[in-house]
């Protein structure tokens, strides 16, 4: 059997979110390959968080794999890195885990790092955009070993018996207008107060608050419910699957939805009809280039800090997008 391998450092959430499509493309492309996904780093939401969609794609996963067992090409308790692949596609920059990933034996090597100075096939035209959507430059990699497909046809799979869970929550008669406050990154939080006040203002024009919290943002849930008593808690109804499952699988049933820049937006992103990021410090390489996605940047304020959008530039903003 053929083996497609992709390298790469880790996935978190929001990487792991961000890399679905790949994923389906990978085995679009290549139904009969045996498709296997490596890390070096650390772990992988693949194999855990989103594992149920993922193993619709993923054949095997291996975490943690050390680079001197790549690098001696070692048969070790997890794989025989001795073995030839057919294509090997390494989607992280570091030039040393390169290096190693390069030693393995494989028909084609394909790789961005050092300016595709390693990789069997290049592109035609290398061009570099600091600022270009993380995935494209994915996709830009698969399109040199395979033909180059639509992905727009990519839809998340998910269990019908969540998907029926989630129907007995929401009512179809109803405006659903989702938040999400948290961010492990606190320099990316915008004020819980200015969500309320946003919630609030939706809340009088007929939506429904609906609030999807982190395990680090427990904390806020007394406080928007002080505020917002009738807020809508998702999560607390489902608690046979992850959490991002659920905020996923819950996202096409939200009318809009806005989010700091964490990584329950690439969850909200999965199906939310008008989405709403507000940026500061970080930049736009991990937001998605899709029509319903949009950003609120700190720098058309001012600066960096978030907190230099006001609620009412925001609430501004979703009218018009509302209305469009």
């Amino acid at each position: 059997m053929k083996k497609i391998l992709v390298f790469s450092n880790r996935e978190q959430i929001g990487d792991g979110i961000i890399k679905l499509p790949f994923l389906y493309e990978i085995k679009s492309r290549f139904p009969d390959y045996h498709f296997i996904w490596v890390t070096n780093a650390g772990n992988t939401v693949f194999n855990s968080t989103l594992k149920n969609i993922a193993s619709q794609y993923i054949d095997e996963i291996y975490e943690k794999v050390s680079l001197s067992s790549i690098f001696l090409r070692n048969k070790n308790d997890y794989f025989n890195f001795n073995e030839k692949f057919d294509i090997i596609i390494d989607t992280q920059k570091a030039v040393i885990r390169s290096l190693a990933l390069r030693r393995l034996k494989s028909d084609n090597f394909i790789s961005s790092s050092l300016n595709w100075f390693l990789s069997d096939i290049k592109p035609k035209k290398i061009q570099y955009d600091k600022n270009e959507y993380y995935l494209n430059n994915l996709f830009r990699m698969l399109d040199l070993v395979s033909k180059k497909r639509n992905n727009d046809t990519f839809k998340i799979q998910y269990s019908p018996n969540l998907l029926k869970k989630i129907d007995q929550i929401f009512n179809d008669k109803n405006k659903y207008f989702g938040f999400a406050p948290g961010s492990a990154t606190k320099i990316r939080i915008w004020k819980i107060d200015y969500f309320i006040e946003v919630a609030k203002y939706f809340k009088n024009l007929g939506f429904i608050p609906t609030f999807f919290l982190g395990p680090l943002e427990l904390d806020l849930k007394n406080i928007i419910l002080k505020e917002i008593p009738d807020s809508f808690f998702p999560e607390d109804s489902i608690l046979e699957y992850s959490g991002p499952e659920v905020v996923m699988a819950c996202s096409k049933k939200l009318s809009c939805s806005l989010a700091n820049d964490s990584g329950t937006s690439h969850m909200l992103s999965a199906g939310s009809k008008i989405l709403i990021k507000i940026v500061g410090p970080t930049g736009s390489k991990f937001t998605s280039s899709m029509k319903n996605y949009y950003i609120i940047n700190a720098n058309d304020f001012g600066g960096t800090n978030v907190n230099l959008i006001k609620p009412e530039n925001v609430i501004s903003f979703i009218e018009k997008k509302l209305k469009s």
